[in-house]
């Protein structure tokens, strides 16, 4: 006998789906990352706003409706917020106390306003490690360069050290590696922090993401290079070469830190490895993150797909891949500004788990991120040759 599945339930359940997809979201900024946002979100159906200052924006002529405006300014985040039924954002450096006013006023802020305070300021961000006892580097803060100069010379700060500003940093900008006291003569006058250098074997970054019922999936840990120059994210290779018990360690620590703020969305959370197995927190981001693009090509749900699982309180995708991926970022050559042009980007055509994705921007500068492309093969070392090839070949320069 075939039982029917009543049909009042089916109207219930459709009748849920309407609600959940009738929801107005409204995403603030508009770089790279809210681009693949929006190729996830136009996929599901899910119309999106974009809030960012520049006409010129990737997500332009992207998103269902688009409004010209700074993420700075108070008004014009809360104009942008009361329009809609759940606020994101792709950048941390967005006015944070307007996003309050939007969370009184009704409107879903995902991440939470909270989380966002805490990683808008480092010496924040590094006191609530400290405080709830997750693995970091030890710190100390400063207001001004002269109370760092007076604090040198009463108590001979150790060099080499890791000077960070607490705000407005990002991309390896505002971060230096002091070696003496000569080195303070270059530093902005600016709060700051200085931390003991680190010395690791790896950088690793985990991906977390949890909905609001509490679901929680994190994808595998992966390894990061940095360019020694520009301190810039050069290759991400996935999965990290690690043992399974440092990648537990690293998912685990990860997964702890996003129960501990409350996270709705997504958590970055980079981390060393040091030479001794220890795994400390470096920073966090709650947004999708450059060491989770990988995921577009190599995993059944990428980071973008899973961010909007989150927020809207979706089922969250699964995450694991069995083959390796290594993502290379395309930035800007040194001494190219203006229009951009892709050098011989032809290598990569007609080669096969090869994978291309341009941003859109139509200006270049030097470091900028302007695209990446994805490396799958069935083992790290035949990924990373071709990883190198991609990265020696490949130049974003200017007309």
């Amino acid at each position: 006998m075939i039982k029917l599945f009543p049909i009042y339930k089916l109207m219930y359940f459709w009748k849920i789906k309407v609600l959940i997809l009738n929801k107005k979201i409204g995403i603030i900024g508009g770089g790279q990352l809210g681009k693949m946002i929006l190729d996830e979100t136009n996929k599901m159906g899910i119309p999106v706003s974009i809030l960012d200052p520049s006409i010129d924006s990737p997500c332009s002529n992207l998103s269902h409706n688009f409004i010209l405006g700074d993420f700075k300014d108070y008004d014009t985040i809360l104009n942008f917020g009361l329009k809609h039924d759940i606020i994101s954002y792709e950048i941390e450096h967005i006015n944070v106390d307007a996003l309050d006013e939007l969370t009184r006023r009704g409107v879903k802020v995902l991440p939470s306003p909270k989380i966002l305070r805490i990683i808008q300021d480092k010496n924040k961000q590094k006191l609530f490690f400290k405080k709830n006892n997750f693995p970091t580097s030890n710190f100390t803060y400063f207001k001004s360069k002269n109370e760092l100069r007076d604090f040198h010379k009463k108590n001979n700060i150790n060099f080499p050290c890791v000077w960070k500003k607490t705000k407005f940093g990002y991309d390896g900008f505002g971060v230096k590696i002091l070696k003496g006291e000569n080195d303070f003569l270059d530093l902005p006058d600016c709060e700051m922090i200085i931390e003991d250098l680190v010395v690791f074997k790896k950088e690793l970054s985990v991906i977390v993401a949890m909905n609001e019922d509490g679901k929680l999936k994190t994808y595998e840990a992966v390894e990061m290079e940095f360019n020694p120059n520009s301190n810039q994210v050069e290759f991400v290779i996935s999965p990290a070469n690690v043992s399974e018990e440092i990648n537990i360690n690293a998912k685990k620590i990860a997964s702890e830190l996003a129960k501990k703020i409350n996270l709705v969305g997504l958590l970055a959370v980079e981390m060393f490895l040091t030479s001794d197995k220890k795994i400390l927190i470096n920073e966090i981001a709650p947004r999708p993150h450059n060491s989770g693009h990988f995921s577009i090509d190599a995993c059944s749900t990428s980071q973008f797909k899973q961010y909007i699982n989150s927020i809207m309180n979706y089922e969250l995708g699964e995450t694991s891949h069995e083959k390796c991926a290594i993502m290379i970022n395309l930035v800007g050559e040194e001494n190219h500004n203006g229009k951009v042009k892709y050098e011989n980007i032809d290598f990569i055509k007609n080669q096969n788990d090869v994978f291309i994705h341009l941003y859109g921007k139509k200006i270049t500068r030097p470091n900028r991120k302007m695209g990446h492309v994805t490396v799958i093969c069935d083992n790290f070392v035949e990924a990373y040759k071709k990883a190198k090839e991609i990265k020696n070949t490949i130049k974003v320069k200017s007309c």
